[in-house]
C-alpha cells in the first residue's frame, strides 16, 4: 500500500507522461526479476539433474556412466565451459563473453574429438586384462587429463595472442583452469563408474583360490578359434576339435545327449547375422557330470542356447555346488556386474567394472563345487571368483567355458 501511495504522488507531480514512464520502468523491473529468477531455478534443476542420474539411473534405462557420458556431451560442456571461461577473465583479466565462448567451445571439442575418438583408440590398443586393468585405469586418468590440456590450450592461447609474453600466461592459464574442471570431472565419471572389482575384491593368482582338482574345462582359444581342454587347475591345454571360430560372441555349452538320458553334448554356439546363432556339435555322448542350461533342464530337448551376448543371469551349479546355500547372478549391464549372496548367513556381495576407460561384462556362470564360480570376464578373459575370501583370478584367456566333471572323478 505504501509503495502505491509513493507511486500515485509521484503521478501527480510529474504527470501523464511520468507516470507511463514509472509504470515501464517497474514493469521492466519486475520482468528482468522474474527472469532472472526463471534462469536460476532452470540452472539449479539442470544442475540438480546432472548429479543424480548418474548414482539413481534405473538399469532398464542403460547404466549411470551412460547418463553421465550423454549428459556430459550434451549439456555439461556448456556449464563447463561457462565456468572455466569465468575464471578464466577472473585471474587473467580478459573479456568474459570472450573467454566463455572460447571456453564452451573448446570443452565441446576436446570432449567429442578427445573423449570419444583418441581416448578410445588408446583403449582398444591397450593389453588390458584383469591383472593390469587397475594400472591401465590410472595411466589413463592422466592420459586423458594432459590430452584435454593440449586441445584445450589451443583455444586459450587465441585470448592471450598480441599480449606480452602471452605463450608462458596461456600455458600457466591452461594448468589452473584444466585442473579445475577436470577434478570435478573426475568426481562425476567416479561416483557414475563401477570399480569395486580392483576397490572391494582382491585380484589374486589362481593358485591362491585353491579351485576344485576334479573340474575340467572346455572353451575357445581366442589364438585360433578352436576348442581346447584343460584342467581347472592348470597344466598344459588340449586341443579337442578344429572350430575356426571368429566371432567374440561365439560361446560352447552343453546340453542332454537326445538318445541317453545320462550322457552329454557339447555343443558350439556361433554368432550369425542379425544377432542369429547356429549351432555346431563339438563332442557327443560325454561321460560327464555337468551343468546344463536353464532352459534345457527346464524343457529336456537340445537348444541352440543363444551366443555369449545373452548368457547372463543365474548361475547354474555344477556337481556337489547344488546343495550350496551360495546364489550367484550375472548382471545384464557391466556395471552390475557378479552378485553373489548367502541365504544362510544374508551375507551379499558384489563386484564390477565399467569406467570410461574400458568395461568387462560377466557372462557364462557356473557355480563350482567348493563354492568358487567359473566365469567369463570381458569377452576373452576365463576368470575365477572366492566369495569367501573375496578373490578374483584371471585363469587364462578363452571364450565361453564350459566346465565339467570326468566319469571317473564323478564315481570316485
Amino acid at each position: 500500500m505504501n509503495s502505491l501511495v509513493v507511486w500515485m504522488s509521484k503521478v501527480g507531480r510529474e504527470g501523464p507522461r511520468s507516470a507511463a514512464a514509472l509504470f515501464n520502468n517497474r514493469v521492466e523491473r519486475t520482468a528482468a526479476m522474474r527472469f532472472g529468477f526463471k534462469s536460476r531455478l532452470l540452472l539449479f534443476l539442470v544442475l540438480f539433474g546432472i548429479v543424480a542420474f548418474p548414482q539413481h539411473a534405473c538399469a532398464n534405462a542403460g547404466t549411470p556412466l551412460i547418463w553421465a557420458g550423454m549428459l556430459h556431451l550434451v549439456f555439461g560442456n556448456a556449464l563447463i565451459g561457462i565456468g572455466e571461461g569465468l575464471l578464466l577473465a577472473w585471474l587473467f583479466s580478459l573479456p568474459k563473453v570472450k573467454c566463455v565462448i572460447a571456453m564452451i567451445v573448446a570443452n565441446y571439442a576436446s570432449a567429442w574429438l578427445g573423449g570419444l575418438f583418441i581416448r578410445g583408440a588408446i583403449v582398444d590398443a591397450l593389453p588390458m586384462d584383469l591383472n593390469n586393468g587397475w594400472m591401465w585405469f590410472w595411466v589413463m586418468v592422466v592420459v586423458t587429463y594432459c590430452v584435454t590440456l593440449l586441445l584445450e590450450w589451443l583455444f586459450i592461447a587465441q585470448r592471450f595472442r598480441g599480449t606480452q609474453d602471452w605463450f608462458r600466461r596461456s600455458v600457466r592459464a591452461s594448468l589452473v583452469v584444466q585442473s579445475a574442471s577436470y577434478v570435478l570431472l573426475f568426481g562425476w565419471y567416479w561416483l557414475a563408474s563401477g570399480t569395486s572389482l580392483y576397490t572391494k575384491m582382491d585380484v589374486v593368482a589362481p593358485a591362491d583360490l585353491a579351485l576344485p582338482e576334479s573340474v575340467h574345462v572346455y572353451y575357445i582359444s581366442p589364438a585360433d578359434g578352436d576348442v581346447y581342454k584343460r584342467q581347472l587347475t592348470g597344466g598344459s591345454e588340449q586341443k579337442i576339435f578344429e572350430l575356426n571360430s571368429t566371432d567374440r560372441y561365439d560361446r560352447l555349452f552343453i546340453r542332454p545327449n537326445t538318445t541317453d538320458s545320462n550322457r552329454w553334448d557339447l555343443v558350439a554356439s556361433l554368432e550369425t547375422e542379425w544377432y542369429g546363432a547356429h549351432s555346431v556339435d563339438v563332442l557327443t555322448n560325454m561321460m560327464v557330470e555337468a551343468a546344463p542350461e536353464l532352459r534345457s533342464s527346464r524343457t529336456g530337448t537340445p537348444l541352440n542356447e543363444g551366443t555369449t551376448w545373452l548368457n547372463f543371469g543365474r548361475a547354474q551349479r555344477l556337481g556337489s555346488a547344488t546343495n550350496s546355500h551360495w546364489k550367484f547372478w550375472a548382471g545384464f549391464w557391466a556395471v552390475e556386474g557378479l552378485e553373489a549372496s548367502n541365504e544362510t548367513t544374508g551375507e551379499s556381495l558384489w563386484f564390477s567394472y565399467e569406467t570410461p576407460f574400458g568395461m568387462w561384462y560377466v557372462r557364462n556362470v557356473v557355480h563350482l563345487p567348493s563354492d568358487k564360480v567359473l566365469f567369463q570376464l570381458g569377452w576373452d578373459q576365463i576368470c575365477a571368483f572366492d566369495p569367501v575370501r573375496r578373490r578374483v583370478g584371471l585363469l587364462w584367456k578363452g571364450r565361453g567355458p564350459v566346465p565339467v566333471i570326468e566319469k571317473a572323478n564323478v564315481e570316485q
